[in-house]
This record gives structure tokens, sequence and C-alpha cells, in this order.
């Protein structure tokens, strides 16, 4: 086994096919069928499925996939450190985050990249959990920020911050007032503005009220975020979301945010990574970048309610 196999085996799995990878990498393709043969002989495994379209690799071929990555990328940057050459970040990253999130992140994050990493171009798409977790499984997106619950064998994921949710009401609702606590049975007994049920944070208030034997009165269903704030303006209702991604409606006293206390209702954010499909410099960094950057809006308190 040697690097130019792992990148060439590399390059097999990016494109799921021997002959583009042997155009890619402009070598002939019996050639390159060689190389995979002896990397099958050595490790005494199939790494790959043939089929009709191509290949597909095994369990095991993902795990050489991205462990060489990983290995070459600490080749390079051995040899730019010793050398004083190490290449600046470069390339385009996409990342999904979840609405609420997005709110907060996505315009933080796209300033902070573009000074830190000016070669980097960074792509943002906002949808629901679910949705994020799908585009990471089908490669349309490079790394996730979603809620707890969504995963999958293919899939990494680790926690970043713990996110406490508030009752979000009109100034004119009874007992509306800024900093005013409530209980999680009370704030759950309002008649309430929630997403559908394919939003993690439908899921996760219909769990804690099940757990506490609460039925829940939802009144509208609403899965664009300004829209369900408008109409909690309106008095139509009250909903239960993070408070940094209302605050400029806090602020201007458009919406109260109250504490949700005795039994606090949170939610805990997380990173997802794929493992279906080879790792890469780029995106390595950038994980620690974007967990780096939400950590310190968390603890610059731009991010309130939140917990490392």
């Amino acid at each position: 086994m040697d690097l130019r196999q792992l990148r060439n085996f590399i390059h097999v799995v990016e494109l799921r096919s021997i002959t583009a990878a042997a155009e890619r990498l402009n070598i002939a393709q019996p050639a390159l069928s060689r190389q995979i043969k002896s990397l099958e002989e050595e490790l005494q495994v199939s790494l790959l499925r043939r089929h009709g379209r191509g290949v597909m690799p095994t369990e095991e071929g993902i795990i050489l996939a991205r462990r060489a990555a990983t290995v070459l990328e600490d080749v390079q940057e051995l040899a730019g450190e010793i050398s004083g050459n190490l290449a600046p970040l470069s390339g385009t990253i996409t990342i999904g985050l979840p609405p609420t999130v997005s709110e907060i992140l996505a315009t933080h994050l796209i300033e902070r990249t573009m000074e830190t990493y000016p070669d980097v171009k960074l792509r943002v798409i906002s949808g629901f959990s679910g949705h994020v977790k799908d585009w990471l499984l089908r490669g349309k997106i490079d790394l996730g920020v979603a809620y707890e619950g969504q995963t999958s064998p293919s899939i990494k994921t680790r926690p970043i911050i713990i996110e406490q949710l508030f009752l979000i009401q009109s100034p004119d609702a009874d007992g509306a007032k800024e900093g005013s606590p409530v209980s999680a049975r009370a704030a759950l007994a309002q008649p309430l503005i929630l997403p559908d049920r394919e939003h993690g944070l439908r899921g996760r208030i219909e769990t804690i009220a099940q757990e506490a034997d609460i039925t829940l009165d939802i009144v509208l269903e609403v899965d664009i975020l300004p829209t369900m704030l408008a109409f909690v303006e309106r008095g139509l209702g009250s909903t239960i979301l993070p408070r940094a991604s209302v605050i400029q409606h806090v602020t201007s006293g458009r919406l109260v945010a109250r504490r949700i206390e005795r039994s606090k209702i949170d939610r805990t954010l997380i990173l997802m990574s794929p493992l279906n499909r080879p790792s890469s410099r780029l995106i390595s960094k950038f994980a620690e970048f974007l967990t780096a950057e939400i950590h310190s809006l968390v603890t610059s308190e731009q991010w309130p309610g939140t917990t490392l």
C-alpha cells in the first residue's frame, strides 16, 4: 500500500466510477483496476461493489477512503509545515442550517469566513433539521447543523450547544411581561403557533408535552419563521423558540420572551458530517472553525439562552 494507491482510490470512491477516475487521473483504466485489486488482496477485503453504472464502496471501502484522506492531508500538512509552504484553505464549502440558527449565525459566519479564510467561498442554505440531514446524505452539503434526533449510520454527530427555549408572546397577551418567568406547564397550555411535524422543534415540544401529560392547543401551523412571528405579534397565539431568534423583536418591544422555569425546555444543537464519503482538509478545518464561532457567540452573550 502506498500513497499513490490511496490517492487514486479516493478518486474512485468520489466519482463512483473507475473509468471516470482514470480519466481524471490521466492513467489507463486497467492500471487503476490493478491498483484497486492489489489493495483488496493486501487488505483481504472487498473495497468496491461493481454494477452496470459504475462502482459503490463497501463499508470497508468507505472506512479506507476516509482514513486515507486523513493520512494524505496529514502528509501534505507535514510537508507544508517543514517547508514553510503550507497552503491556505481554499475552495467552496456548503453548510446547511435550520431557520432559527440561520437567523443568528449565517451573516456572522459569512463575514468571519471572509475575514479569516479569504480564499474560501461559503454557501449557506437553510431548511428544517430533517432536510439538513437528507442534504448531507445526498452530498448536497458538506456540513450540517441541526437539532438532536437526526441520526444515521452514515452521519457523524457531535453536540455543540444546549439551547433553552422561551415562551414568545405578544406584549398584549395575558400575563406577558419581558423577563417574567413561566412554568413549562403554563407555557405548554397556551394557544400555540408551531411549525408542522417535520420540524424538529415541533417534535421536541410534543415529546415534552406527552411526558408531562399535557394536550397541546395548536391554533396554527406555520413553517416560515417571519410569518409565525407576525401572527404572534397580532396576538393570535404564542410560540416557543430560542430567545436569540427573536432578539430584534424583543428589543423593539414587538414581542416578549419569557424564560421557562422549573422544568426547562431545551434542545441540543449538533454538528453533522458525512461518513459515506471522504473528508477533506477544508471540511475538517471548517468544522472546527464553525464550532469555535458558535462557542464565541455563546460566551460573548450574542447567542443568549444557550450553554456550551
